[in-house]
């Protein structure tokens, strides 16, 4: 089975943007904008296969018990996941409203490129501070950090001691392919961190299980 979403999820308040809080005087609809959870593309698709070896199987369907319980009965099931990078918006360090209070960058570029990189996700250059006590001009999630994708595989085979009882042997890998899934960069400007990744989702996982099935 396969599963596809192409959605926009927005909020407007403070919710909407993790860097700015509701304060006096924001022009109308200055907070409106992705919310951090939104996620533009959502994929997945997922299979089970069983092996065809062994007995009631395609292949070796006469082989004795023996071989059997070594090559007959195995289970391959996957499920790749894929999901379009979280919204990016970006600050000025420092209450340079006032009053404890922050404000977006200004947007003066293209902060798109087109070798994104952990040293470089973003175009630094294209933003810039905002003179004091004025609201940058930079919307809320104005473009994606990096994508998320995910292979997650299980083998399995099953000893049956009677019909209803057996053993269930499970080698199980959590990003299989150890595909490197990076944080989102740093996003306040004027920084020396300024559009650089210095970290990433969790690398392959390997467990083997027994289950008791009674």
């Amino acid at each position: 089975p396969a599963a596809y979403a192409y959605s926009k999820s927005m909020l407007d308040g403070v919710a909407a943007d993790t860097v700015d809080s509701i304060q006096p005087f924001t022009p109308s609809g200055y907070l409106r904008g992705r919310s951090p959870y939104d996620r533009t593309q959502i994929a997945t698709i997922s299979g089970i296969y069983d092996l065809p070896f062994g007995h009631g199987r395609q292949y070796m369907s006469s082989s004795n018990a023996f071989l059997d319980g070594v090559i007959g009965g195995w289970e391959f099931t996957s499920i790749v996941s894929y999901q379009s990078g979280s919204p990016l918006s970006f600050n000025v360090p420092g209450a340079t409203l006032g009053n404890g209070y922050g404000t977006r960058a200004n947007l003066v570029g293209d902060p798109h490129i087109s070798n994104q990189s952990p040293q470089q996700w973003f175009n630094p250059a294209a933003f810039a501070a905002p003179p004091a006590y004025t609201y940058g001009s930079s919307g809320i999630g104005i473009m994606n950090g990096p994508g998320y994708f995910d292979l997650d595989t299980n083998l399995l085979k099953n000893f049956h001691f009677t019909e209803s009882k057996y053993i269930q042997f499970r080698w199980e890998m959590f990003n299989a392919l150890n595909h490197v899934n990076y944080n989102n960069p740093g996003t306040t400007i004027g920084v020396g961190s300024t559009g650089e990744i210095f970290s990433a989702g969790p690398a392959r996982i390997m467990q083997f299980a027994l289950k008791l099935y009674f």
